[in-house]
């Protein structure tokens, strides 16, 4: 089925500007019409995103830097307890900027 970037972003519950600033810069497939309308094919799209954004699985002892794209150790963290959620900060030894790993999170079992 053909998306319109609103129809997607609506579809898989993101932003808007998501599509425009995000997907279609990092090579989306999609199609423009002689309007310049943009249409996006939805399994394309699956596959697409599916390959480029890949779940990755972080050890015990890893965070995941944003700046640096990459999973890093978690070297000296300082453990943070706040309200019913307890994580761990410590700073990339890539880039230095701060990264966090979440520890404990308590949530409802039967959210309705």
């Amino acid at each position: 089925m053909l998306y319109t970037p609103k129809e997607l972003s609506e579809e898989i519950g993101i932003n808007l500007d998501q599509v425009y600033r995000v997907y279609i810069p990092a090579g989306c497939p999609h199609s423009k019409d002689h309007r310049g309308r943009i249409s996006i094919n939805g399994k394309e799209f699956k596959t697409w995103y599916e390959e480029n954004y890949k779940k990755r699985k972080l050890e015990k002892n890893q965070a995941y830097c944003v700046s640096c794209k990459q999973a890093v150790a978690i070297v000296n963290p300082e453990r943070i307890k706040d309200g019913k959620n307890s994580y761990l900060i410590s700073y990339c030894p890539h880039c230095g900027k701060k990264v966090t790993r979440f520890n404990d999170c308590k949530r409802k079992k039967n959210d309705q």
